[in-house]
């Protein structure tokens, strides 16, 4: 059979008993969950805090290996999920992240002929005219794809990302199964309103499908670092690059939550976490625009004399960030220095969000909360767990009790990044002053380079 044109979109699907069984895995690991919360927290009326400290951590251990194991067996949209969740060690209970967090680059790979296959129909040449040597066993397998090491013919070494094949179907499969899934529970838990979660995965995982894109990312975010070292991305081989596969500059570092080998490599945490943080404030507030993935997967650390450089890898989600975006968050942030909680909540109607009368009274209740945890987030130079969920809660509360209609798609991705940053940062156990780090950024006064024109 000939070979398709380099880059031709293959598409595959997922026959209905497949997808009714995929229905039935995720409804039936997500309910025993359900199910055993409730319980607990029926029990809790009756018994001492440490009896319930134990049941509410064995239901946690038993819940998240459940749904470690219905995520490695479905793949697809709720392994994505699921290595997000297991990133959020500031949010989640230690034993979801202890679990979950093993998805991050330790999925189980795909066979190698069907990774060769992939890889010869996107280029539309036998693996061995185009590659000196390809490793058979990937060096990291994830969501969506798996990476190889490879040396390109009379060229350097390279990570190849090759896409699995039948990825966008079940992609396409697994929301259609959340979105029934997330409505089932909105009629039995009315303060719940999950579906903004399910519209947010729509609009950025298939945005992750498309290499090509990925590929313009990571120029995107290296020219606009191009002035600092310490700051490191893969160039892009684009004759060998297609929608489905990916072929760039092979860089080692150690995973940025691999303590043990950061301690034994002698690098300075604190350096680390720092630096991480001042790689994404620099992205939003002064490029612009930024690395919306930034899992631990997704991070290395290279030991350098000078400090430690950070490895930025895999730029599917991207995002680009309104021209006035950064005078915004000024405002905002100048707002509750001044403790004016109206004035913030203005900002936040400038900066995009709608409320369902067009006023900004809700936006205001949820101000206070944030000015609180600013005022202790100047007196700690970090948010504690506990407070960040309980804050995060009130403000579910207050916009269910005045609805905020739409909250801008950009500053979502923005506080899932922070999400991300914080989890990360805990792991490394090196806190870092947030206000000393952003302050700069959100004024304008720190010397950056200038994205390119």
């Amino acid at each position: 059979m000939p070979l398709e044109p380099a880059g031709a979109v293959v598409t595959e699907w997922v026959s209905l008993p497949a997808r009714i069984g995929r229905a039935r895995r995720i409804g039936a690991t997500f309910g025993r969950v359900y199910l055993g919360i409730k319980a607990n927290q029926l029990l809790e009326r009756r018994l001492d805090a440490a009896t319930m400290r134990r049941r509410w951590s064995r239901h946690h251990e038993s819940s998240a290996k459940a749904i470690h194991r219905t995520a490695l067996d479905l793949r697809g949209l709720i392994l994505k999920g699921c290595q997000f969740l297991g990133s959020r060690a500031d949010v989640l209970p230690r034993e979801y992240v202890e679990v979950l967090s093993r998805l991050q680059d330790r999925v189980p790979p795909r066979p190698f002929p069907v990774v060769r296959e992939t890889v010869e129909r996107e280029l539309g040449r036998p693996l061995e005219e185009v590659f000196e040597r390809f490793e058979r066993r990937p060096i990291a397998a994830a969501s969506l794809a798996q990476v190889h090491e490879a040396w390109l013919r009379e060229g350097p070494r390279v990570a190849v990302k090759v896409q699995y094949p039948e990825i966008e179907a079940l992609v396409r499969s697994d929301l259609a199964n959340l979105r029934a899934l997330f409505r089932a529970v909105g009629v039995v838990e009315r303060d719940f309103d999950l579906m903004p979660l399910v519209d947010e995965l729509a609009r950025y995982v298939p945005r992750e499908l498309d290499f090509v894109n990925e590929g313009r990312n990571a120029e995107a975010v290296a020219g606009r670092f191009a002035g600092r070292p310490d700051v490191r991305v893969p160039a892009i081989h684009w004759d060998h690059t297609t929608r489905r596969v990916l072929v760039m500059e092979f860089m080692e570092g150690i995973k940025i939550s691999d303590v043990a080998a950061l301690d034994a490599a002698g690098v300075d945490r604190a350096a680390v976490s720092r630096l991480l943080a001042e790689c994404f404030c620099e992205q939003i507030l002064s490029h612009g625009f930024f690395h919306a993935d930034p899992h631990p997967g997704n991070l290395r650390v290279e030991p350098h004399p000078d400090g430690p450089r950070l490895v930025l890898l895999d730029f599917g989600l991207a995002k680009d960030l309104p021209p006035r975006f950064r005078e915004g968050v000024l405002a905002f942030v100048a707002a509750l220095f001044r403790e004016d909680s109206r004035a913030a909540a203005e900002a936040l109607l400038d900066l995009g969000f709608e409320t369902r009368d067009g006023g900004a009274d809700s936006l205001e209740a949820v101000a206070r909360v944030l000015l609180e945890e600013g005022r202790e987030l100047h007196r700690r130079a970090f948010l504690d767990r506990r407070r960040a969920v309980a804050a995060g809660e009130e403000i579910q509360a207050i916009v269910r009790r005045n609805p905020v209609v739409r909250i801008p798609s950009h500053l979502v991705l923005v506080g899932r990044v922070l999400g991300l940053l914080s989890g990360v940062g805990r792991t490394l156990g090196a806190e870092v002053n947030l206000l000393e780090v952003i302050l700069p950024y959100a004024l304008g006064t720190r010397q950056t380079r200038p994205a390119p024109a």
